[in-house]
């Protein structure tokens, strides 16, 4: 057995803390629902159902497989694509499946010009109108029009013809925690708004905060948010309310004693210190245990941070734990692709096929494992 189990009235509390902030603070925004990367680990379909179930209604992805996943789902309520396209054929499918597109560049907006001409072309037939939100980049370096280029973000709006609705508008914050930097992103975007106004061109849907914006700085809901680990529980944020809806179950396939000085695991790396009664798992690093997002930043400070992390954990019991009818129990020795191994020396109640609770958070979960929503 292997299986993240979803807490539904957990989940459903967060959802409601969720729509009553917004009451509260900031009525009639928009909530999209971010549930890229397979749900953020709580499964696509699965948790993009019990979302709908429980009053949210829109939604963003950041793969064109994602969308279509979605659709074939018989999942018919609006989803924003996160992610700029430009193979025409992706594209295609997107405008058949009434996907509301991502702009950051006036290539881009040429490239869909060109795509539903062609596609009105091989169809013989029109169009509905194709939806798109403007991605404007103001300090974080990836997608979208720059905040400064100003002729350019204009440009989009001119250029834009009958077959396409400019809807909205967003940017994306690079490092929430930080309200300084966060204040000046904000206010960049806050002002190509203004400037466009100017210039008689207003989008609908006005979007910034994600998770932990949105958690952090009411005043900067604008109309719309793009909400994902939230609904998990999981923000930066401190003393939010939230709670953890998952958990990791799987059950022991075998249980035996094996002797003092026995090697455990690969590399011979541990060696018991006496006799030892041990379970094994069917679960390992391929499962998502133990695992983490990689360094991503080689910075020299970063460098510095990362080997006084390492120095400080020599000193500390880093071992996994588990549960096991309701006590605490240690992994030893290296994590194999698909099996660990508890020390169970100080029970007597456990046998094959108990329930072994582990801490894997869901993003990190492989998605081949079952969701299963209690």
């Amino acid at each position: 057995m292997k299986v993240l189990e979803i807490n539904k009235d957990n989940l459903r509390h967060n959802v409601n803390l969720i729509k009553d902030k917004i009451e509260k603070k900031s009525p009639n925004t928009k909530i999209y629902a971010v549930v890229k990367a397979n749900g953020v680990g709580l499964g696509l379909v699965e948790f993009t159902k019990f979302l709908l179930e429980n009053g949210i209604n829109s939604f963003a992805v950041a793969t064109f497989k994602e969308c279509l996943k979605l659709r074939e789902a018989k999942i018919t309520n609006e989803i924003l694509m996160l992610t700029p396209v430009i193979e025409k054929k992706e594209l295609q499918l997107l405008i058949q499946n009434d996907i509301t597109l991502t702009i950051g560049s006036l290539e881009e907006i040429k490239t869909l010009k060109q795509t539903i001409n062609e596609l009105k072309e091989t169809t013989k037939s029109n169009l509905k109108k194709v939806k798109v939100h403007i991605k404007i980049d103001t300090g974080f370096g990836r997608y979208g029009f720059l905040y400064s280029d100003l002729v350019g973000i204009l440009s989009a709006f001119k250029i834009i013809d009958e077959n396409i609705e400019i809807e909205g508008i967003y940017t994306h914050f690079s490092n929430p925690i930080d309200e300084k930097w966060t204040r000046i992103q904000y206010n960049r975007f806050c002002e190509i708004i203004q400037f466009l106004k100017n210039n008689r061109y207003e989008p609908k849907i006005m979007h910034c905060s994600s998770s932990t914006a949105f958690m952090k700085y009411d005043d900067m809901n604008l109309n719309a948010v793009r909400l994902g680990s939230v609904f998990q529980g999981r923000t930066l944020v401190k003393n939010t309310g939230l709670i953890k809806i998952g958990k990791f179950k799987t059950s022991i396939t075998e249980i035996k004693t094996v002797p003092k000085g026995y090697n455990i695991s690969y590399r011979n790396t541990y060696k018991t210190k006496k006799e030892t009664k041990i379970a094994i798992i069917p679960v390992g690093y391929m499962d998502g245990l133990n695992k983490s997002a990689k360094r991503d930043d080689f910075s020299f400070f970063n460098n510095i941070i990362s080997v006084l992390i390492e120095f400080k954990k020599i000193f500390k019991d880093n071992r996994l734990e588990t549960i096991i009818n309701r006590k605490k129990y240690k992994i030893i020795g290296r994590l194999g692709m698909y099996h660990s191994i508890i020390d169970i020396t100080d029970s007597d109640d456990i046998k094959v096929g108990d329930t072994v609770v582990l801490d894997m958070t869901p993003l990190q979960t492989n998605e081949e494992i079952r969701r299963e929503y209690i």
